[in-house]
């Protein structure tokens, strides 16, 4: 399994799902960083949505 980038929504989010195994896999990606390489959470879009409505 290659490691996977994601914003800090989506490790959070990813934190409670995941076992700490998989969690292994995962780096958040600093902020200044997402608008460049994104998220890669099939989770992404619908945390974002949430939070602003």
């Amino acid at each position: 399994m290659e490691i996977e980038f994601v914003c800090s929504v989506c490790y959070k989010f990813l934190s409670t799902v995941y076992d700490k195994r998989r969690m292994k896999h995962l780096r958040v990606i600093p902020d200044n960083m997402l608008h460049v390489d994104g998220c890669k959470s099939m989770y992404h879009k619908k945390l974002t949505d949430s939070f602003k409505s």
